[in-house]
This record gives C-alpha cells, sequence and structure tokens, in this order.
C-alpha cells in the first residue's frame, strides 16, 4: 500500500462509513479511547455501542503511514472491521485490506475536576495527541431557525446528553487541561470551539483564556480557537493576544449566494465582509499561517471552493477542508455525500494552491501542532495527509503513540 492508497482509503471511510462485528467492538473496551461526540455527530447513522461500557464505538482508527481516521458508523457500507486472532482488521468487500488499531485511553477520562464533573465530559482527546474542547454546546443560530444546513451541535448534544457538559465553565477546563497538558501531559496541544454566542460575540472564552494564562506560563502549548468570526477589530486584537497560537473563523462555504442560503445565521448576524475582515485582521497579528478558516468541500461547485481558496491563502489565509458528511440531525440528512474521486481532487488541487501562495502552511513547527492541531490529531480532515504528497515526512509520534499498522500483501 502506497502513500496514496492510504490516503484515498481514508477519505472513502470518512464518506463510507464502516460497520463493526461484535467481537471488533469488545477490543475498544479493553483499553481503546471510546467515541465522545464533543461538539458534532460526524455520521450518517445513529450507533451508541452496547451503552454497558464493554462495547464502545471507538473514537478514531489507526491506518497504514500513521493516517487517523475518525470512526463513521454507517450500516451501508461496504467497509467493515472484525478481529481475527489478536488483531483488528478492515476489510472491504470481505477482503481484509489491513490492521488497524484504536488510539490508547487517556487516564484522566476516568477522573473529575474539582468541581465533581467527569474530565471527558469537559475535554475530549483525537488521535493520540489532540485535546479538544467544545465550551458551548449550545448554538444560538438553532433557536432563531437560522443555523448551518449542514451541522447538527444541537441535536448531537441532545441525543448524547451523557457525553458532554453542554456549557464548560472555565475552571473545569483549566482543571482537564493542567491534567491532560501540565501533570500528566498525554495530549501536546488545545483546540476549543463552540456554537454561536447569543451576543454574537465570544461567549465564555475571553474567561476561560484568561483562566488558562497560569498554565501557558507554566508550559507553553499551542492552542486554537474555532469560533464565530469577531464584531470588531477589538474584539480580534484581544483574542490574539491572550497567547492562542491560531483562530479559526470558519466561512464553510465560498460562493455568496450558496453561503447565505446554506448558512443564514452567519449571514445575518456576521456578514461575510466581517467574516474575511476578521480573518485579515487575525493574520496581520498572528505569525504566519495562523488565521485559519474551514470549507465544508462538497456543498458548491469545484470551481468555487478552489477559488475561495486561492483568495484567502494569496492573502495569507490557511483555508483548510472538511469532507461535507450528511450527519444525523441536519438539514442535509439522507443527502447524497460526494464521491471519493471528487474530493480527492478537490484536496488535490487545493493543497497544490495552497504551496504555492502560503508556503509557510507546510512548516516544520505547525506540521508539530504549533496551530493547536497537527497531522496525529486530525482525523475528520484530509488536508495534512495531502500536505503530506508535497512535502514528505512521518507524521508526529506522541506520548501516546501505537505502534504502527501495515496493509496486507
Amino acid at each position: 500500500m502506497t502513500l496514496d492508497d492510504a490516503i484515498r482509503l481514508k477519505t472513502e471511510l470518512l464518506i463510507k462509513g464502516l460497520t463493526f462485528s461484535d467481537e471488533a467492538l469488545k477490543t475498544v473496551g479493553q483499553g481503546g479511547l471510546e467515541k465522545v461526540f464533543w461538539v458534532f455527530e460526524m455520521t450518517p447513522s445513529t450507533h451508541k455501542g452496547t451503552g454497558d461500557g464493554t462495547r464502545p464505538l471507538p473514537n478514531d482508527m489507526l491506518l497504514p503511514y500513521d493516517l487517523y481516521a475518525d470512526v463513521r458508523y454507517s450500516p451501508g457500507s461496504p467497509f467493515k472491521v472484525h478481529k481475527s486472532g489478536d488483531a483488528v482488521i478492515l476489510m472491504k468487500d470481505n477482503k481484509e485490506i489491513c490492521e488497524v488499531r484504536w488510539p490508547k485511553r487517556p487516564d484522566f477520562y476516568d477522573k473529575k475536576t474539582r468541581s465533581g464533573e467527569s474530565m471527558k465530559k469537559v475535554a475530549s482527546m483525537r488521535g493520540d495527541c489532540g485535546l479538544r474542547v467544545c465550551f458551548d454546546n449550545a448554538c444560538n443560530y438553532f433557536a432563531s431557525g437560522e443555523q448551518c444546513k449542514f451541522c447538527n451541535i444541537v441535536p448531537a448534544r441532545q441525543r448524547n446528553r451523557d457525553h458532554v457538559v453542554t456549557r464548560k465553565e472555565a475552571e473545569d477546563i483549566y482543571d482537564v487541561v493542567k491534567e491532560a497538558v501540565i501533570d500528566n501531559p498525554v495530549c501536546s496541544h488545545l483546540a476549543m470551539t463552540a456554537g454561536a454566542a447569543k451576543d454574537d460575540g465570544l461567549g465564555n472564552l475571553p474567561q476561560i483564556l484568561e483562566r488558562l494564562k497560569p498554565l501557558l506560563k507554566e508550559k507553553n502549548f499551542p492552542i486554537v480557537t474555532a469560533v464565530t468570526a469577531t464584531r470588531n477589530i477589538e474584539e480580534t486584537e484581544y483574542l490574539c493576544s491572550t497567547g492562542i497560537s491560531s483562530v479559526a473563523f470558519n466561512l464553510e462555504i465560498w460562493d455568496e449566494k450558496i453561503f447565505n442560503e446554506i448558512c443564514p445565521g452567519k449571514t445575518r448576524r456576521v456578514g461575510r465582509e466581517r467574516w474575511i475582515q476578521s480573518l485579515k485582521e487575525a493574520r496581520d497579528l498572528l505569525k504566519p499561517a495562523r488565521a485559519l478558516s474551514s470549507f465544508v468541500v462538497g456543498l458548491e461547485p469545484k470551481e468555487s471552493v478552489l477559488g475561495g481558496i486561492d483568495y484567502l491563502s494569496s492573502e495569507g489565509i490557511w483555508p483548510i477542508m472538511s469532507p461535507f458528511v450528511p450527519m444525523v440531525g441536519t438539514d442535509y440528512e439522507g443527502k447524497e455525500a460526494p464521491d471519493t474521486d471528487w474530493i480527492w481532487d478537490v484536496h488535490e488541487k487545493a493543497t497544490e494552491i495552497i504551496h504555492r501562495n502560503l508556503p509557510d502552511a507546510f512548516c516544520d513547527e505547525i506540521w508539530d501542532g504549533d496551530i493547536g492541531i497537527c497531522p496525529s490529531c486530525t482525523t475528520t480532515k484530509l488536508f495534512f495527509d495531502f500536505m503530506r504528497r508535497i512535502v514528505p515526512r512521518d507524521n508526529p509520534k506522541r506520548i501516546m503513540s501505537n505502534e504502527s499498522v501495515e496493509a496486507f500483501v
């Protein structure tokens, strides 16, 4: 199996999902990292495992070339994971492809904050090194019927109330970060996000960032905040002065007409022009390639998204991509997912554009996680994997990293 084969396999798994044998699920409960729907339920079908903890749904899985892929259950998928001897094997159309491994379960998942809250309901782990916090799983756009049509942050919270605390307190986040990054460092960096706040501002993010400042003085670890675009330059200046490494104001869609249709809350309450201006302000305040904007790839024509990627990257803003999945509980549930070849072509062309316009995005610091995420914990996206095709290198190895797996001949 070549690197391209492994990336294509991950692409197919993100789009088509997979199923499991009962014996394979049992192996997750034996030290594997179970699924926590920390922000979205990024799957076309709901699967909760057995519910008794012995056979939970796995969070991610390790593929050849040390690629981590988000695990997405889909009963009609050609992919299935089963157990063979001591190994867990991925099959396609009943043909064995490769061994897979689950990420290791961190000790902090069994600990509580000082307030008595379960730490894994406050923050969860992705891949083998990324700490993730959705500091508010509510979204004001849903309250007004203006939610993004591909998003299920609120329905996911309603269906999985045992997974997360809706609004996380700054003290609880402090406790988990201290445990997972400082005291028992299984995580290398922190990514935080939230739904849209009631005032269209930063919500309780300022209190959280102020509370984390003592930890940043103790140990400098990268933080990315993926939030609604700021209302003014003063908010942008504050956000970029708190010690964060990068910021993501996610436009999602480049074509203005399609953006207005699919993201009505972002259109009416913030506006596309302000969204782009926020990105340019952050670009001027942070290190190169630290102002990011994610696109949901598969909801607008190829020429449109590539045009947006060309424009933003030429402006010093790093456009990253997330393949569209028709997630449960969204307006697009049941909609056809994009074709694997189409997703591949967009990522291939986009990566070439970004390499030409914004070579700083390919630097070693970013590859190691300086933007708050890295190739070893970005399990729901493909952009890091495609960057390896242009600048060849291995994915970072961490304290919790598994042994690599190989494909079968």
